[in-house]
C-alpha cells in the first residue's frame, strides 16, 4: 500500500492539473459549466489532500462532501503564513465559506435531498419540469470571475504547492 504522503502529493498535483484545465477553458471561452466542473474537482482534491495529510487516507475514502468544511480551514492556514497578517479578514472568510458551499454543491454525487439538482456535468429536471442542460444553465450563485473565487483558486494553488513541497507564499502570488 502506498504511503499517505504519496496520496497527498497525488491529490495536490491533480488539483493543480484540474485548475490548469479550468484556466485553459476560461481563456478559450468555454461554457461556465465546464469551468465550474474543473474548479469543483480541483477544490475537492485539494481538500482531500489536506485531510489525508491531517488524518490519513482512510479519512477520505468515500466522501465528496469536504469542500465546504475544509476550504475555509485551508484559507485560514494560508493567511496565517502571510507575514504581518494575524488572520483572514472577516469579509473574505465569509465569501470563501459561501463559495466553498456552492462549489461543494456542484458535485453531482452528493445527495441534496432533492433540493438542488443543478450540477455542471449532467442534465436534470428543472423547477418547471423540463430538462435543463448544464451548458445552457447560468449557475447564478457562482461567478467564477469574482475576486473571491479568484482568491479561492489562488489559495487552492498555494496549498497544492505547499503540499508538494514547493513552499510558495501568498504574498508572492500572481
Amino acid at each position: 500500500m502506498a504511503p499517505d504522503d504519496d496520496w497527498v502529493r497525488a491529490f495536490a498535483r491533480q488539483a493543480q492539473s484540474d485548475l490548469n484545465a479550468r484556466d485553459i477553458l476560461a481563456a478559450g471561452g468555454a461554457e461556465k459549466c465546464h469551468r465550474l466542473h474543473y474548479l469543483q474537482m480541483g477544490a475537492e482534491k485539494i481538500c482531500k489532500a489536506h485531510l489525508i495529510k491531517a488524518s490519513g487516507r482512510e479519512s477520505v475514502r468515500s466522501t465528496h462532501a469536504c469542500v465546504a468544511k475544509v476550504l475555509p480551514t485551508i484559507a485560514r492556514d494560508m493567511f496565517s503564513r502571510i507575514p504581518g497578517k494575524a488572520s483572514i479578514p472577516g469579509w473574505q472568510i465569509k465569501a470563501i465559506r459561501k463559495f466553498a458551499q456552492e462549489i461543494e454543491t456542484l458535485a453531482p454525487a452528493l445527495d441534496r435531498q432533492g433540493t438542488r439538482a443543478d450540477n455542471p456535468e449532467y442534465p436534470w429536471i428543472g423547477s418547471r419540469g423540463s430538462v435543463v442542460t448544464p451548458c445552457e444553465h447560468a449557475f447564478p450563485a457562482l461567478d467564477d470571475s469574482d475576486r473571491s473565487i479568484l482568491l479561492l483558486i489562488r489559495l487552492i494553488r498555494k496549498q497544492a504547492d505547499l503540499l508538494l513541497g514547493e513552499g510558495a507564499s501568498l504574498s508572492s502570488a500572481s
